[in-house]
């Protein structure tokens, strides 16, 4: 099968041949495409973005060079849909690409709990955070890449958040403790991830652990932002050393 990594990797290949392309410019077409499945892009546009320094013409002519390039790379696979006009990226049974997957395994774990099902939920979500394998396309900056980021962070962290709470309130305390961690990790200055593994921690009966995520907490916090734990944390500090004194 072909597939396109995309998320802590740029490279496209299938599983019998291995690599196809690193390109960064043919990876990242299939990644700004993808971000946009299923909603067709003009070629006006996808030129403007990638080649924002270049005259109209010159970056019309730029694409489709980099166009011909990714057809010969994805061979006949049906994904890409191509018209004089714009490009398309649609799902298909013969191409798997991990930032779909991983919208994918993002919405069904929203349905299932909207339905109630919060197991359900809490699988989906973890299959989207261990879809997740770090950031879209590593080491790129344009501008559009950067936004696509931003937002796909912001997805796991809310399917981290999904996995602790109910993970939490089944008694699944190492699944919760696993998905506070992963959190911490995306967004490190973020304080409510601590507080959240510290109670895990607490719960687990990991007292050491959990003073260790709150000194973890203040460091990266001085270090990072030159201030101190806010009161809420400090608080769930607090109790916990009230606790182990009890």
């Amino acid at each position: 099968m072909l597939y396109a990594s995309l998320l802590g990797d740029q490279v496209i290949g299938d599983d019998e041949s291995g690599v196809r392309s690193r390109s960064p410019r043919t990876v990242g077409l299939v990644a700004y495409l993808a971000a946009h499945a299923g909603a067709p892009q003009t070629r006006q546009r996808i030129a403007g973005i990638f080649w924002p320094d270049s005259t109209d013409a010159q970056a019309l002519t730029n694409l489709r060079r980099e166009l011909h390039h990714l057809r010969r790379v994805l061979g006949p696979e049906p994904s890409l849909v191509v018209t004089s006009r714009d490009l398309c990226w649609r799902d298909s049974g013969t191409c798997r690409v991990d930032l779909r997957v991983f919208a994918a395994e993002c919405e069904g774990a929203r349905a299932a709990l909207a339905r109630g099902d919060e197991e359900g939920a809490a699988e989906h979500a973890c299959r989207a955070i261990a879809e997740y394998k770090g950031d879209l396309l590593p080491g790129v900056h344009d501008d559009w890449v950067l936004d696509a980021r931003s937002e796909l962070e912001r997805r796991c962290v809310e399917m981290c958040d999904l996995v602790a709470t109910t993970s939490a309130g089944t008694g699944d305390l190492a699944r919760a403790v696993d998905a506070a961690r992963r959190r911490i990790r995306l967004q490190p200055l973020e304080e409510v991830g601590y507080r959240v593994l510290i109670q895990l921690q607490a719960e687990l009966g990991d007292r050491a652990g959990a003073i260790s995520t709150y000194h973890h907490c203040a460091s990266v916090l001085e270090r990072e932002l030159g201030v101190v734990p806010d009161p809420a944390t400090r608080r769930a500090f607090q109790r916990l050393m009230a606790g182990a004194g009890a």
